[in-house]
């Protein structure tokens, strides 16, 4: 007999829920959605029917998340760190002071205390050239030396339905074996 695995995902930086709602959609269970922003609140709470947390992750532990998960459940965590510090118009004026590129490495700390089974992150493709610091290569490290295996790669909105043409860096990584995003769903015919 095959038993479907139970779910649960919490996602970080969710905003009203963009990446939460397709999840929910797709059929998994969000249980909750943490941002620093609480006018999301009532979006992402009637939208993904999950909890919503406004707080920084940088002042929360593994601990407080993992309690947000529903025990036994396959611990899916999700997030899309804000952009703009690695977007191309940061590079059209003096941003300095924009130390919100600092946040990706928060979110690889919870990774390391929450141990979820399941890790999948998207943000700008300028987030692999940054010059700051090596955000997206230490992202990457410390996925695989917390024993995850990695898969990333930039790809086309359009060709997943997604309507912006825009490019996506996509990054998900598992505990449980090699992990990719499934082929394009899309052609310029179905656009």
């Amino acid at each position: 007999m095959n038993i479907k695995p139970k779910i649960s995902v919490v996602d970080l930086f969710c905003g009203i829920g963009g990446f939460s709602y397709g999840l929910y959609q797709s059929g998994l269970k969000v249980d909750a959605g943490v941002d620093v922003d609480n006018s999301c609140q009532y979006a992402f709470e009637a939208n993904c029917k999950g909890k919503f947390l406004c707080e920084d992750i940088a002042k929360l532990t593994g601990k407080e998340i993992n309690a947000l998960y529903t025990k036994n459940d396959v611990k899916v965590l999700v997030g899309c760190a804000p952009c703009q510090p690695f977007s191309s118009y940061t590079f059209k004026g003096d941003k300095q002071k924009d130390l919100r590129w600092q946040l990706l490495y928060e979110f690889s700390r919870i990774i390391n205390e929450a141990k979820p089974d399941i890790v999948s992150m998207e943000n700008v493709p300028q987030l692999l050239n940054f010059k700051k610091a090596p955000v997206f290569i230490d992202f990457v490290n410390n996925l695989q030396n917390q024993g995850y295996l990695v898969w990333d790669k930039i790809i086309y909105a359009p060709d997943y339905g997604i309507p912006q043409k825009r490019k996506i860096l996509v990054l998900l990584a598992s505990k449980f074996g090699k992990i990719s995003l499934i082929s394009s769903t899309y052609t310029q015919k179905n656009i």
